[in-house]
């Protein structure tokens, strides 16, 4: 099998740091190529088991991760502000 993260197009880009920028240019930039990655759902499987996020993973920015952990907690009023399957699922989702 075949490492997802050979075939991730962030590894070839020549911009490969403004995967880790804060910069709102760098985030949509790098957004923008991940919505043609072939490896998207890897890439935000693998940031979501590590349990931190950093930078653009899957096309998902740590304020995108951020958001949808929020809504989740203020929907059982903020008492879990643990990321879930769910939330994943739901992220995954979006991300076909």
């Amino acid at each position: 099998m075949v490492n997802w993260r050979k075939k991730a197009l962030c590894a070839e880009d020549n911009n490969s740091i403004y995967w880790f920028s804060y910069k709102h240019e760098d985030v949509q930039y790098a957004k923008n190529i991940c919505q043609s990655c072939e490896v998207r759902k890897e890439c935000l499987i693998n940031a979501w088991g590590e349990e931190v996020i950093y930078g653009v993973n899957g096309g998902y920015s740590e304020f995108d991760i951020l958001l949808a952990t929020w809504k989740k907690a203020k929907k059982e009023n903020d008492s879990n502000w643990n990321r879930t399957d769910r939330t994943l699922q739901k992220l995954l989702r979006k991300a076909e």
